[in-house]
Order: structure tokens, then C-alpha cells, then sequence
């Protein structure tokens, strides 16, 4: 039986479909009606949608989508998994981008039925996809890792993205049931595409025990490819060397949720997070 997982969720996540009027709008055609794919796919589910606000557009410039996402090969007739959709800034790329010809799965951790939260962890599920929204289509599912089954069935999903969720997994200490779990529901050369906050290989840091939001790059490699995945290719589209990495508060002191003039000013020069981005697959043999 697969170990459960503790779950993060705000009810910013448990409305996001909601907050949404019915639309008929696809990332993956062009105006004629054509079925776009590779990149020109994924900057008209970045730049001609409707479902994303001005603050998730705000973030681009730190967050590369295009890039990011091109460089993990994403195609809008694949099936992608994202883990720990929070309040849903790459889930409003994502769901658009595959509504049509792929499928898009949410993904968060087995609600923890000692939590005072447990009800609403519980209702996740039935409340994160609304098919009438025009945002997921129908064949969107929203599921939970840790159960008696995998999330997905085994082979059946092209690419699985943990985006800036590393640190927490680790931190939790569930990344050990987690990652066996994916490797299970990837197709053989499926890719598993990870975005983490960079903790610098000089700081002597633990990221079991000290929840900074960063971690090395060289611990998650190896983390992974103890795991059974193959490290085919790292890419520096969101580094950021104006990020020192040594705040106090870890990678929260940088105000990334908070809009731009509403920051210190000093944390609005620096941006985001230094953050690695790595491709791994499900080796095919």
C-alpha cells in the first residue's frame, strides 16, 4: 500500500474552477482553427488567455512558461500531471493547453484525517474541476497520491511536473513514497519536469530538516535518480543570480506571491527565486 501524504491546499485552490465564466477557449489552435503544437501552442495557452489574471501574467517574466514549458517537450495532445496545483498559476496554462486533445490531471497529497482540515482536504477532489468552466474540458481529473492505487494508471502519463514542490516533498519526508508512484504512471520516456528554488551547494543545509524552500541541485539529482529516473537534460531558463538564497525567511522573504507594487522594494529589484530546472524520464527499459 502506497504511504499517504500530507496535503497543502488554501481555498483559493478549492475555488479556482468556480471563478471562472463558461468560454470556448482552447490553447491549442490558432485562429483558423488549426491544431497548433510545440512552442506556438504553448504561448497561445501563455498569451491569448482568457482564464489568466494580470497577477499570473505579472510573473511571467520570472517564471518563463513558455521556455519552461517547451523545454519539457509539453504538447497539447499529451496527458500531464501537475502535483500540488495551489492556487493554480501553471494549472490555468496547463488545463487550456490539453483541454481539447490531451488531458489534464491535478494532483495533490491524501488529505491527513488527523488534521482540522481534513474535510475540506477532502473535497478537493470534487471541487477543483469544474467541467462547466470551459478552463479543463472533459477529460480533466483531479486525484490524490498515496492511495491504495497510483494516481493515474501505470503508463499512461506522458509528463508529470512538480513545480517549486520539491522542497516540500523532501521537507515532509514523502518524496520517498511519491516519487516510486510516478515513476509507475509515467509512460516508458515519460518526462518528470522539475522547477525548484536553488539552495547554494556552498551552505551546509539539510532540506529534511530545515524548510528554507530551497534545496541543491545535486541533492535532487541524486534524490531522483535513486529513485529510477534518468536526468537527460538541466536548463538555466529560471535562474536568477540577483537571488543570494541566505534570507532569513528562506525563499518566502521574496514576497513572490505579493504583486509587484505592493513589495518591498528591495525584494521587487530582485524578483523570484534563483531556481533550477531539470528533465528527467522514465527510462525506456
Amino acid at each position: 500500500m502506497l504511504k499517504p501524504l500530507l496535503l497543502s491546499t488554501t481555498s483559493a485552490l478549492i475555488l479556482l474552477a468556480s471563478a471562472y465564466v463558461q468560454a470556448d477557449h482552447h490553447g491549442s489552435k490558432n485562429a483558423d482553427g488549426d491544431m497548433l503544437s510545440g512552442k506556438a501552442a504553448i504561448e497561445k495557452a501563455v498569451n491569448d488567455n482568457s482564464f489568466r489574471t494580470d497577477l499570473d501574467k505579472e510573473r511571467d517574466q520570472y517564471r518563463n512558461p513558455v521556455e519552461t514549458l517547451a523545454f519539457f517537450g509539453i504538447e497539447p495532445n499529451m496527458t500531464v500531471a501537475e502535483l500540488g496545483p495551489s492556487s493554480g498559476w501553471y494549472t490555468r496554462i496547463l488545463a487550456p493547453l490539453t483541454a481539447e486533445h490531451g488531458k489534464y490531471i491535478g494532483v495533490n497529497g491524501s488529505p491527513n484525517p488527523e488534521s482540522d482540515r481534513y474535510e475540506r482536504q477532502m473535497q478537493w477532489r470534487e471541487s477543483f474541476i469544474d467541467h462547466t468552466s470551459g478552463l479543463f474540458g472533459h477529460n480533466a481529473a483531479a486525484r490524490y497520491t498515496g492511495q491504495t492505487v497510483p494516481f493515474a494508471a501505470p503508463n499512461s502519463v506522458d509528463a508529470m511536473l512538480i513545480i517549486r514542490g520539491m522542497h516540500g516533498q523532501i521537507g515532509r519526508g514523502t518524496a520517498d513514497a511519491l516519487l516510486p508512484e510516478v515513476l509507475t504512471v509515467l509512460k516508458p520516456g515519460g518526462v518528470l519536469g522539475i522547477v525548484q528554488h536553488r539552495e547554494r551547494e556552498d551552505f551546509d543545509t539539510d532540506p529534511t530538516t530545515t524548510m528554507r524552500g530551497y534545496v541543491k541541485q545535486s541533492y535532487v539529482i541524486e534524490l531522483l535518480e535513486n529513485a529510477g529516473f534518468e536526468l537527460v537534460d538541466t536548463s538555466e531558463i529560471n535562474a536568477n543570480p540577483k537571488d543570494t538564497a541566505d534570507w532569513e525567511r528562506g525563499v518566502w522573504s521574496l514576497q513572490a506571491g505579493t504583486p509587484l507594487d505592493e513589495k518591498d522594494p528591495k525584494f521587487r529589484e530582485i524578483g523570484e527565486s534563483d531556481r533550477m530546472t531539470l528533465k528527467f524520464i522514465k527510462p525506456l527499459n
